[in-house]
């Protein structure tokens, strides 16, 4: 396919590396000299330095032979121009990321209908929704569901005091219907076998039928105390939303702004929650703020360093979790040293979702860890190499594993004699270097 990426940021970026990576043909366009260097420089696409809303550019990048346009620049009315020259151009399909509601309302068609966007990415949207789900499931700090809703899979730090630290997965007791897929061990993702030994601070993956997964998730998990109260340092878009949908489900709320006059807005949206005008973030503020008396506290400013900092501060002092949004793939890292316990990516969520756009049909959903590892929902198709035998037998890559099967409305957790049959949905852990391969077992 030939695909037309307008911006090279973290969005843009990643949905190149991905998409040139499955063998699309990419073309890139920016205006930032350095993103251009650095995207001529990492990509394997044809990269072109100007302003994705111009029809002169579009038209010099191939905009009348692509079939597909991704607007992803940081400007809204830039990405809805390119939408539009694209539909003019008779580009099959256009994506685009759209940061202010006024734009785009899911419950009406004029995005659609009117301004020629197949798809919108609401990357704040998407965060303050991962957020407030993996706050919600105590024990985990990340929560995806698949299947509609009927397959689970929670992620869960293994601390120094969890029974199952020092243990082998074959001996690590789990409620039925549920089943260990994945470790990231120091940032690098792994499939475990039975003899593979847990240790503390690994992430652990675990997947399940849905009611079962909070079960499995206190079966490793030291703390899964509920989370009634959260302090939230950003009032911007995704602190507002987050705020919001806390309220909405019964948890104490406290927003901490450094802009005022953004502070006096997030106060009129809120019904019950605080918030506070504070023009920076110390730990003797915090202190003073009972941070130490706070079930989660999430840094979800514009300033990735931030973040990091005040989650530092925060797990210092004693919050019982702490999470942290971080735009740039180079801060990744720092998050664990640090000791922050969730990070939530606006660039992996919007990835993840042109991924799942691009691919539909053979993908219903995938989600994409920092680590380079992926959870994808694949419906398996008639023909496909993987459909009609045993599991045992179709030689997965190493690093992957079919964690659950929804067949009709039945969840099942497959082992070696399990056969895959045209029409369900398999939902899998796989590690990055194995991706391929998996995709080609699920092929028709």
């Amino acid at each position: 396919m030939r695909i037309l990426i307008l911006g090279a940021g973290e969005v843009g970026f990643n949905a190149a590396r991905m998409l040139s990576g499955e063998g699309n043909d990419v073309v890139v366009i920016e205006q930032n000299e350095a993103l251009v260097e650095k995207a001529s420089e990492q990509l394997d696409a044809l990269v072109i330095q100007g302003n994705g809303a111009s029809p002169k550019v579009l038209w010099e990048a191939g905009i009348n032979k692509s079939e597909l346009l991704i607007a992803a620049t940081t400007s809204d009315e830039a990405n809805i121009i390119a939408c539009l020259a694209a539909k003019a151009q008779g580009v099959p399909r256009t994506v685009a990321r759209i940061h202010n509601p006024d734009y785009y309302d899911s419950q009406e068609p004029f995005t659609q209908d009117v301004l020629g966007i197949d798809f919108v990415i609401h990357t704040e949207q998407m965060a303050a929704t991962e957020i407030k789900e993996a706050l919600l499931v105590p024990g985990a700090v990340n929560v995806e569901t698949f299947a509609g809703e009927n397959i689970e899979v929670a992620e869960v730090i293994m601390e120094e005091g969890s029974p199952a630290v020092g243990q082998a997965v074959r001996d690590v007791r789990l409620p039925e219907r549920s089943l260990l897929v994945g470790v990231v061990r120091r940032g690098e993702a792994l499939v475990p076998q039975g003899d593979t030994v847990l240790e503390a601070r690994d992430r652990i993956f675990l997947i399940g039928e849905r009611r079962h997964v909070l079960e499995a998730v206190g079966a490793l998990a030291t703390d899964t105390k509920p989370v009634r109260d959260v302090m939230i340092f950003g009032g911007g878009r995704i602190g507002l939303r987050l705020a919001l949908a806390l309220e909405q489900s019964g948890i104490a709320v406290k927003v901490i702004e450094r802009d005022e006059a953004r502070a006096r807005l997030v106060a009129s949206e809120l019904r019950r929650g605080l918030v506070l005008h504070d023009e920076g973030i110390s730990q003797d503020f915090l202190l003073q703020e009972r941070v130490d008396r706070t079930d989660a506290f999430v840094a979800v400013t514009g300033d990735d360093r931030a973040n990091l900092l005040a989650a530092m501060y925060a797990r210092q002092l004693g919050a019982r979790l702490t999470v942290a949004g971080i735009s740039r793939s180079e801060f990744a890292p720092l998050a664990e040293a640090l000791g922050v316990d969730i990070t939530v990516s606006p660039r992996l969520l919007a990835a993840g979702a042109i991924l799942r756009f691009v691919r539909r049909g053979e993908i219903v959903a995938v989600t994409l860890l920092e680590s380079g590892a992926q959870m994808i929902e694949l419906r398996v198709p008639e023909g496909a190499r993987v459909a009609g035998r045993p599991l045992a037998t179709v030689r997965f890559p190493k690093g992957a594993i079919v964690g659950a099967v929804l067949r009709g409305e039945e969840v099942i957790i497959p082992t070696g004699r399990d056969v895959l049959r045209p029409g369900d949905d398999a939902v899998v852990f796989t590690v990055g270097a194995a991706v391929d391969e998996v995709g080609r077992l699920f092929a028709p």
